[in-house]
Parts: structure tokens; C-alpha cells; sequence
């Protein structure tokens, strides 16, 4: 087989499929079912003694691919294994896990027992097995931790952890089932394939255990991933923290002095409130075509808390066209006022939104102080207890990483700096929520 191999890398389609042409059915069995030979050099499986192997790394680096590749392997080599499979809902579970291009379903060796999926039940399935005792791979989200309370696994694969609603709970209670021996007596054993993001307190405990094999890399260290996307990436996000994190494949630790660090953010999350009192979308409109209009909705309710409900951002945009997305997201989310900086064009900002059929009241907001001094308040918010983050806003928080007393540090160096217009956004809309109905701060125009 090793021969074969040498042929068929770097050629394209139709020379790659006129030597598998050649192959006799034994050797396209082997080839198949042999991901080491077909791995790059971060997709191979780890060898020794461990417990949990955890492959952190950048977008596209091939992370659900290697966890499909472990998951065959385990019910080649175990009869009647089960696995859970859990991702941060049931419906990434089986959108990626399962039925995705790198999914269970796509990948599975052409030699061999085929997986079924039984929808129904949230299960995967391969009949037979050397006993006849077919294996089973059942789909759990991270969002629901007592829902892997009672079944035991042989083997879990865990996808995007730092995605999950409850990270924590949800480990601890697939420890708990993780118990059942494999067949070759190496003990139950978990995968995670995650992209890295800071303050997720399970991530950082497995990252420290002694049983625990860390590996990975960046999204360029995939040859299938296309170089000009890659090359893309790096241009728009640069050394940014999330491109260092989405990438690279780096876990960073806080910005020093950070307004908004991990910790904080991590504590402010919750559920969306049934019913709010008010909805405000704000917006900071971009200062070029090239620019993202900074689009966050956030609600109050019944309480006084404040909370946010979306991140619409959206960037390359025209004045019509982010106005339309302002517009989108107000109408979603039943917004009764739209709060816009006009700092980059005054009255033009209230024309370009009424234009786009926004009948709502509009609050222009000129910003007479500092990012860090509109932003400090807002923090404050967040510390108190009075402004939650209803889910997760990758983006949005990673800009609000970025915002310290001093200003900003969350901007790429080789983008001559950028501003944290998603943080911006959310700053007008829980001022006017929460502290403008006090006559803070004087900057609103009418």
C-alpha cells in the first residue's frame, strides 16, 4: 500500500481515478479503511496511555474528519461499542456529526458494515460485528447535560466543546456513563475536536490533566483546504485575537485590563427572557463600503436587565444594504427604537435608514467620548448583573475582549487598526436601555 500512496498524492481527479481504477477490491479495502495512511501529520491518532485527547485547531483544519475516522476505527476494533456523540444541540450533531460531508454517513470505509441513522431515535447504527452485536452512536447536545444522565459509553466524541450552553455540567455528567472497557482493555476513552476559545473552565481543567493528549494546529496545516481562503483569512483577521483563535488554532489568554475578560463574559451568559419590556437595535454604521456596520439587538426585561438577544452585524455592505439588515433585524426581533452613531454621517444615517422603511423611532447618538469611556459603564452592567449575553457571539465578543480602559487592543496590526464595531453596537443599545432613561451620558441628538 505504500506504494500506492506516492501515486496518488498530487495528482488531480481524473489521474486519481484511474489508478483507484486499477486497484484490485482488496486493495481498495485496505486503502480505505486506513486513515493513518490518508491523514496529515495533526490527524494522527495518538498512541500511549491516555483518557481524553483533545484536538484544538483552527477552522478547516480537518478536526470533524479526524473524529469520523476515530469513531469507524472504534467499531472496527469493538464489537457492540457505544458511543455518545456530543455537540453543542442535537441538530449539530447530526448536521456535522453525522450527515455532514465529513460526517459518519460520508465517511464510512465503502468495505464494511454501513451506518445507518435511525432519526428517530438519535442514534447512529452498524449491524453485525465479529458476535453480531451491531454498535450504536447515540447523539446528545451540550445544551441539555441531564440528557446523558443513566446511558454508559464505551467512547464519546465531543465536537466545538466551547460552543455548549452548559460546558461544564455536560462533561461531568458524560463522565459519569463513560465507564464501559473497550476491547482492547485501554479503558473508556474521549475525543474532542474544538475550535479554541478562552474561558470555558473545562476546556482549560482537560487541557491540565495528566491523561489528557493535546494536539492540533492551524487551518493552513490542512494541503485540502484551498491556500487563497486561507490566505483570505489571515488578510481580513490578521493577528487578531479571534483570527489567532479561528486560525491559528491558539487558546489566548485575556487582554490585560480587559473590560469584558473571558470570566466575565462566561458568568453573563444565560437563556433569552420570555418576555421583554422593550428591544433596541444598535447601530454603528462603517465608515467605508469595506467596513461592517456594527448590527446587536439587545432587550430589557421585566426586571430591569438588560440583554443581548443578536449579533446582525454585516460587512461590504452599501448604505442601502446595511440599512435593509438594520431593518431585518429590527422587524425579527420586535424592536420599538433604533439607537445609530452618526459620527460618520449625521442626518445621512436617519435618511438611509427611513429609506429603508424603517418606521420606527430612530435615536441618533453622536459620541462625544472615547470607546473605553462610553464602554466602562456598560462593563459595569455586566459585572452587576444588570446586562446578560442571551447565547454566544463569537465576534462580538471578541471585540468586547478587546476594549481596556486605554481604548482598544483588539485590532490587527497589518490592518492599520479597526474598530470594534459590533462592541459599539451593543454599547448604544444598553445605554439606551439602561442608563440614557437617566440622562447619561449627553450625547443623544433628539
Amino acid at each position: 500500500m505504500s506504494a500506492i500512496l506516492p501515486r496518488l498524492r498530487g495528482l488531480g481527479p481524473v489521474q486519481r481515478a484511474k489508478v483507484l481504477e486499477a486497484l484490485t477490491p482488496a486493495e481498495l479495502a485496505s486503502l480505505d479503511a486506513d486513515w493513518r495512511e490518508w491523514a496529515h501529520a495533526g490527524q494522527q491518532f495518538p498512541s500511549g496511555d491516555w483518557r481524553t485527547w483533545v484536538l484544538m485547531a483552527g477552522r478547516g483544519f480537518g478536526k470533524t474528519r479526524t473524529g469520523s475516522a476515530w469513531v469507524h476505527e472504534l467499531v472496527r476494533c469493538n464489537a457492540g461499542v457505544r458511543i455518545a456523540l456530543v455537540a453543542a444541540t442535537i441538530e449539530e450533531a447530526r448536521r456535522v456529526m453525522v450527515e455532514g460531508p465529513s460526517g459518519l454517513l460520508a465517511t464510512a470505509p465503502a468495505f464494511g458494515p454501513q451506518p445507518r441513522f435511525e432519526v428517530g431515535r438519535a442514534q447512529v447504527v452498524w449491524p453485525g460485528g465479529p458476535d453480531g452485536r451491531g454498535a450504536v452512536a447515540a447523539l446528545y447536545s451540550g445544551a441539555n447535560p441531564a440528557g446523558l444522565r443513566g446511558p454508559e459509553h464505551h467512547f464519546a466524541w465531543c465536537d466545538e466543546l466551547a460552543k455548549w450552553r452548559h460546558p461544564d455540567d455536560t462533561w461531568d455528567m458524560l463522565q459519569l456513563g463513560l465507564r464501559l472497557d473497550g476491547a482492547d482493555g485501554s479503558g473508556p476513552r474521549a475525543l474532542v475536536t474544538t475550535t479554541p476559545r478562552g474561558g470555558v473552565a473545562v476546556l482549560r481543567r482537560l487541557l491540565g490533566a495528566a491523561d489528557t493528549v493535546v494536539t492540533g494546529g492551524s487551518s493552513g496545516a490542512n494541503p485540502h483546504v484551498a491556500p487563497a481562503w486561507v490566505a483570505a483569512m489571515r488578510d481580513t483577521f490578521g493577528q487578531s485575537r479571534l483570527g489567532r483563535q479561528e486560525i491559528d488554532g491558539v487558546l489566548l489568554e485575556d487582554v490585560p485590563g480587559s473590560l469584558w475578560p473571558q470570566a466575565l463574559l462566561e458568568r453573563s451568559r444565560g437563556p433569552a427572557p420570555e418576555d421583554l419590556r422593550r428591544v433596541v437595535v444598535g447601530v454603528d454604521p462603517p465608515a467605508s463600503a469595506q467596513g461592517t456596520c456594527g448590527i446587536v439587538v439587545c432587550g430589557l426585561d421585566g426586571d430591569g436587565v438588560g440583554h443581548v438577544l443578536a449579533d446582525r452585524s454585516a460587512g461590504g455592505l452599501s448604505p442601502e444594504g446595511w440599512a435593509r439588515a438594520v431593518a431585518a433585524a429590527a422587524e425579527a426581533y420586535g424592536a420599538d427604537r433604533v439607537v445609530a452613531e452618526t459620527n460618520q454621517g449625521g442626518d445621512m444615517v436617519r435618511a438611509v435608514l427611513r429609506a429603508a422603511g424603517i418606521a420606527l423611532p430612530i435615536t441618533p447618538a453622536c459620541a462625544t467620548r472615547g470607546k473605553a469611556a462610553r464602554a466602562e459603564p456598560v462593563a459595569g452592567l455586566f459585572e452587576s448583573g444588570r446586562a446578560r449575553l442571551a447565547g454566544r457571539f463569537p465576534e462580538l465578543e471578541d471585540e468586547l475582549g478587546g476594549l481596556v480602559p486605554e481604548g482598544y487592543e483588539g485590532r490587527p496590526k497589518n490592518h492599520g487598526g479597526r474598530s470594534p464595531d459590533r462592541a459599539d453596537a451593543m454599547v448604544w443599545a444598553l445605554w439606551a436601555l439602561l442608563l440614557a432613561p437617566r440622562g447619561e451620558p449627553r450625547v443623544w441628538l433628539g
